[in-house]
C-alpha cells in the first residue's frame, strides 16, 4: 500500500466522455482481450487461478492476453508466476520488488496491455470470482456494446465483516457520488480502450475502484454488471485490514469535499 493516498486534484473536472455506444450481435467478439492480474502473497491461489482463466477462454476462443502483476510479494508468488509465463504463451509478467499498491499493481499491468487489444481490464488473483463469471462480464461488455462491465457481488463467502464493511462503503458512494452500481469495487472490471483511456485513473491505493466508478458515472458511460457469487478463498488472507477501512474513508471525504 502506498505510504501517502494519491487522488486527483482539485482543479482537474473530468473529461468530456464522446465515446459512442456501440450496438454489436450477441455472441460477436470485438477482437483480442488483456486482463491485468494484481498478486501479493498469492502463492497458493495464482496456479489455480490462471489456469482455470487460461482453460475459459481458450474454450471460448476469446484472444486473451493475461498479465500478471507480482507486487513485491513477501511468499512463492514471483516462483509461481515466472512457472506460468514459462508455460503459457499468453500470460506475460511485471515484477515489482517493492509492493506499489493496490491500484499501483494494476495500473503498472494495465500500462503493459499489447495495442492489439480492443478490451482491457483487471481482475484479483485470490479465486474468488470464477473464470466462467470473468468471460460472462467480457460477453455482457460486446453483447450490450456498454463502455465498461464489472460483476456486481450479490452473495459473498468471505465472511460477515466484508459484507458488513461492503454495504456501508457501497451505501456512502451511492449517496454521495450517485454512482449507481450497488458494488463499487466489484470486479472484474473490463473497459473499451477508449473508456478506459477516458478515465485516465492514477490512484495507486484502494481508492482506484471508486476514483472509476466515480469517473464512469461523471461521464455517463455505459455500464453493464453481471451478478455474481464471491467464494471464500481457499489459501491465504485478505489484504482488506482496519487501515484499508480507514484509507477508504479518508479518501472518500477528500473527494466529497472536493465536489466530486
Amino acid at each position: 500500500m502506498s505510504d501517502s493516498p494519491t487522488v486527483l486534484s482539485v482543479e482537474e473536472g473530468p473529461r468530456p466522455w464522446v465515446g459512442r455506444h456501440r450496438q454489436v450481435p450477441p455472441g460477436s467478439e470485438p477482437g483480442s482481450l488483456a486482463i491485468t492480474m494484481p498478486l501479493y502473497d498469492e502463492e497458493g491461489n495464482v496456479g489455480p487461478v490462471v489456469q482455470d482463466l487460461l482453460a475459459t477462454f481458450r474454450t471460448a476462443g476469446v484472444d486473451l492476453t493475461l498479465t500478471l502483476v507480482d507486487n513485491g510479494s513477501h511468499d512463492g508468488t514471483r516462483a509461481e508466476v515466472e512457472g506460468l509465463v514459462a508455460a503459457n504463451p499468453e500470460v506475460q509478467a511485471v515484477y515489482l520488488d517493492k509492493n506499489q499498491g493496490y491500484g499501483g499493481g494494476i495500473l503498472a499491468g494495465m500500462a503493459q496491455a499489447p495495442e492489439s487489444a480492443k478490451v482491457l481490464g483487471y481482475m484479483w488473483g485470490d479465486g474468488q470470482v470464477a473464470a466462467e463469471d470473468v468471460i460472462r462480464v467480457y460477453r455482457r461488455l460486446v453483447a450490450e456494446g456498454a463502455d465498461i462491465a464489472k460483476a456486481r457481488r450479490v452473495q459473498r463467502r468471505d465472511g460477515w465483516q466484508r459484507t458488513l464493511v461492503t454495504r456501508a462503503y457501497n451505501t456512502v458512494t451511492l449517496w454521495w457520488f450517485h454512482i449507481k452500481s450497488t458494488d463499487t469495487n466489484g470486479c472484474p472490471k473490463l473497459f473499451t480502450r477508449d473508456a478506459w483511456q477516458a478515465l485516465g485513473p492514477r490512484s495507486e491505493d484502494w481508492f482506484l475502484d471508486p476514483e472509476i466508478m466515480i469517473g464512469v458515472a461523471d461521464r455517463g458511460m455505459k455500464v453493464a454488471e453481471v451478478d455474481v457469487v464471491s467464494k471464500a478463498r481457499d489459501f491465504g488472507t485478505s489484504k482488506v485490514g482496519a487501515g484499508t477501512v480507514l484509507e477508504f474513508v479518508v479518501n472518500l471525504s477528500r473527494a466529497r469535499l472536493r465536489g466530486r
